[in-house]
């Protein structure tokens, strides 16, 4: 197991009992990103080899979508100096009622950083919305994979999935 599964797991952030995933399907457990992104420890951890990807002179934006990815798309970009962004679900209907805060202009290169990904779909989301204001999706980069489809289905978008953690490679949920 890698050091970031352990200290994923470490912090408490595999949940054992019934949950609902965002895409419906039901679980046996549940990778709590919040725990994992709140933690300092863990947050520097994850953020550092997210960073360590990254070649600053290939990428003009980090991106990722709202909630939960905004502490780790903050945390990069940090690290490496280059701007961020973060992609709303749906349109807010107040202020500008932008769905990008932050800034993603025509021909600009984006890595995008995600916490957790079942079936690729949010990443997907983030990236469609990226490429629709004209930029060009570099890295898309998942903290966990939940190993149940997300990288087949963001490959067959036309993409590369990069994880730091896959369950059941790198993080056994069994022994919770």
């Amino acid at each position: 197991m890698s050091e970031i599964a352990d200290r994923i797991k470490e912090a408490g952030a595999i949940k054992k009992g019934k949950f609902k995933l965002s895409n419906g399907s039901l679980t046996d457990y549940y990778v709590d990103k919040y725990v994992f992104e709140t933690q300092p420890d863990v947050l520097n951890r994850v953020a550092d080899e997210i960073a360590s990807r990254i070649d600053p002179d290939e990428v003009d934006v980090i991106a990722g979508p709202e909630l939960g990815a905004v502490p780790l798309v903050t945390a990069v970009s940090l690290r490496t100096g280059i701007p961020c962004a973060y992609i709303r679900k749906g349109q807010k209907h107040y202020g500008t009622q932008a769905r990008i805060e932050g800034s993603i202009e025509k021909g600009q290169r984006v890595a995008i950083v995600e916490d957790v990904t079942t079936t690729g779909n949010t990443i997907l989301e983030t990236a469609e919305l990226v490429e629709e204001v004209g930029g060009i999706p570099k890295h898309l980069i998942v903290v966990v994979d939940r190993n149940e489809g997300g990288e087949e289905n963001v490959s067959e978008a036309g993409y590369d999935l990069e994880y730091l953690v896959q369950v059941g490679d790198d993080l056994d949920v069994e022994d919770v």
